[in-house]
């Protein structure tokens, strides 16, 4: 196999050879394998890492998220409450307020009654003065 192109038999030195240069291509596909097994590794490490990192974040933004809702939640609690107070406030006002337009239109009959006595009673003594009056003159 020197530099014939011509089949002959392979000698000693030829196999020899051949078997130095599959030795070394041997060789270089080791260290390839294993360089390629570091890379595989050092990858898989980052991965890892990036994903921690990934997780932590997200649990990060997730109790932030949950401490958010909560805050929300108790600020609309506390808006009830003070729309519930504000209600009752001005329900109460209104109640008050028809019992006292009651009271004052209870007070506008009775009122209205006594003036109307009262005007009898003014009539009746001016039609006596009136006759009292004629008498003495």
């Amino acid at each position: 196999m020197s530099g014939n192109s011509k089949s002959k038999p392979a000698t000693k030195a030829d196999l020899k050879g051949l078997e130095q240069k599959i030795s070394g291509v041997d060789d270089k596909l080791q260290k390839f394998a294993l360089q390629q097994a570091e890379t595989n590794s050092r990858l898989e490490q980052k991965i890892d890492s990036v994903e921690q990192k990934l997780d932590k974040k997200i649990e990060k933004v997730y109790l932030s998220q949950i401490q958010a809702d909560s805050k929300l939640e108790n600020k609309m609690d506390t808006m009830m409450d003070k729309v519930d107070k504000v209600h009752s406030n001005i329900m109460s006002a209104f109640e008050k307020t028809i019992f006292k337009g009651e009271k004052y239109d209870q007070k506008a009959l009775t009122h209205a009654d006594i003036l109307m006595t009262h005007e009898e009673k003014i009539s009746d003594h001016e039609r006596r003065i009136s006759s009292v009056e004629t008498r003495i003159k």
